[in-house]
């Protein structure tokens, strides 16, 4: 085997430190800072109403008093409020330290305060998805089966370079305890305090219209925002893993199927108990893959294609476009919907079971079907356009004669139906320890070429990890020796842990 020169050239300095990345972890604060004040914002909304005062039965709904996890939810929220400007204080104290010691201050200790403000910011929306869940366990045992199954076909479609498992569960976690969280909350505010601004007891039916319009509008928006924020905090956090929006937008449907568990339980737990099969056929069945994992689809995709941006701006406009796009889909769906199963329980002449064998996937493929098909074209020309690019890198790197990649691996890495017959004879021969040990390679030697191919892109970084620091790891897994010494990277190069 051949070493590549470069590996052989003399540093010449230190080698570089690992080092707190300059904008995602305080941009990540600012994303929880914003869930914040729209919390907030809902406080005071409440807080100023118009007091309603009325004879007739059912204004009741608008004066019920909040559930005790709603209270715990508010109360942790300002306790988080308080702790995270303790954090802030101690931070600006270790900056201005820092400030006049030099550089060289405590990186964990900084991380450790970021992580701490950014946890006491969003764990307490948490609460009420954790209240929802407990409180239903056979209800979300019967759920969690067809959404594992969906959360691995999300992970199974990323045919080249996939992200971490841990990174797509994350996502879903989030989407199961802080989208959910979030969005239940900014509802039950609504709820609470648009009675007394919109009730008009002089013409009280286009009051309500008007209630439940405006109340369809800000689901979508502040559910879609929940779940953006999600995907926003993952972008930023670990930026490095982002190459596309393939990436993008599997992170954006794990997010989603995380929304989903939580209101599906909801659903069939709280808001419509005595038909709980129906919407467990609606949400787990017939829209698993559609609503909520589309719309945070999208999301995601635009998060993915604005890491490949190079101008600030137009990094916004996609993510913009693709939040916007969520925020419609998800108004669209809600204040059509009641119409639309009106319209096809007339249509199957009031038969219930084939309003649900066949109007509930019509209504679905009528709301939310554009936005699958619009997600589903993103992935295929992402994995078109990623395949393109993954065909020069490995190429290029097999030419380099560092063994990393080789001519006969090269093919075989751009064809997923060989790797996967490939995985099918080591599983044979070596079990389930040797199909993971050639997966991890696989993945190491895809993970060389990404990068490669990305750092010679215009939107290329600082987070993106070196050639030099990939190719030791897939040498390590092939069991090969790694030149001892390597070029220095960049100061600005951060050390991929």
């Amino acid at each position: 085997m051949t070493t590549a020169p470069e590996l052989l050239s003399p540093p010449s300095g230190p080698p570089p430190t690992p080092r707190v990345p300059r904008h995602g972890m305080p941009t990540a604060i600012g994303v929880a800072v914003a869930l914040s004040v729209a919390f907030a914002m809902g406080q005071v909304l409440y807080w100023a109403q118009p007091a309603i005062t009325s004879p007739l039965p059912w204004m009741r709904v608008f004066l019920l008093p909040e559930t005790a996890p709603f209270t715990l939810t508010r109360r942790l929220l300002y306790v988080g409020w308080v702790i995270a400007a303790a954090l802030g204080l101690l931070l600006l104290v270790m900056h201005r330290r820092a400030s006049a010691t030099g550089p060289g201050g405590d990186v964990r200790s900084v991380r450790a305060c970021q992580f701490g403000i950014l946890g006491a910011l969003l764990l307490p929306y948490a609460v009420m998805p954790l209240d929802i869940l407990a409180g239903a366990p056979l209800l979300l045992l019967m759920c969690l089966p067809t959404t594992a199954v969906a959360l691995l076909c999300v992970h199974h479609v990323q045919l080249y370079r996939r992200l971490p498992a841990r990174l797509l569960l994350t996502g879903f976690g989030g989407g199961v305890l802080i989208g959910g969280g979030f969005g239940t909350v900014m509802i039950m505010w609504f709820q609470r305090y648009a009675g007394g601004y919109l009730l008009d007891w002089e013409r009280p039916r286009d009051a309500i219209r008007s209630l439940y319009t405006l109340l369809s509008l800000h689901a979508g928006t502040f559910s879609e925002l929940g779940k953006a924020a999600g995907v926003a905090v993952l972008y930023l956090l670990f930026r490095r893993h982002f190459d596309g929006v393939v990436s993008g937008a599997v992170v954006g449907a794990a997010v989603g199927l995380g929304f989903n568990l939580t209101e599906t339980v909801r659903y069939m737990a709280v808001i419509e108990p005595g038909q709980a099969s129906t919407q467990f056929w609606m949400r787990q069945v017939v829209g698993l893959m559609a609503v909520h994992v589309a719309f945070t689809a999208l999301v995601g995709a635009g998060f993915g294609a604005a890491r490949r941006l190079p101008a600030h701006r137009d990094r916004l406009v996609v993510v913009g476009g693709g939040v916007t796009a969520a925020i419609g889909g998800h108004f669209a769906t809600d204040a059509t919907m009641p119409r639309l199963a009106a319209w096809t329980e007339n249509l199957f002449s009031h038969n219930q079971t084939l309003d649900l064998l066949l109007g509930v996937p019509l209504v679905t493929a009528l709301t939310s079907g554009p936005f699958v098909i619009a997600y589903v074209v993103i992935l295929r020309l992402g994995l078109r356009e990623q395949a393109v690019g993954l065909a020069e890198a490995v190429r290029a790197e097999a030419a380099t004669g560092t063994g990393a990649i080789t001519h006969p691996e090269a093919d075989l890495l751009l064809l997923p139906r060989r790797r996967l017959l490939l995985e099918l004879r080591v599983w044979r021969r070596d079990g389930t320890a040797g199909v993971r040990h050639l997966r991890r390679l696989h993945q190491a030697q895809l993970d060389l070429a990404t990068q490669h191919c990305y750092r010679t892109s215009p939107g290329s970084d600082s987070l993106v990890p070196h050639e030099s620091v990939l190719r030791d790891r897939v040498l390590r897994l092939k069991g090969l020796a790694v030149p001892a010494v390597r070029p220095t990277l960049p100061p600005e190069q951060e050390v991929p842990s």
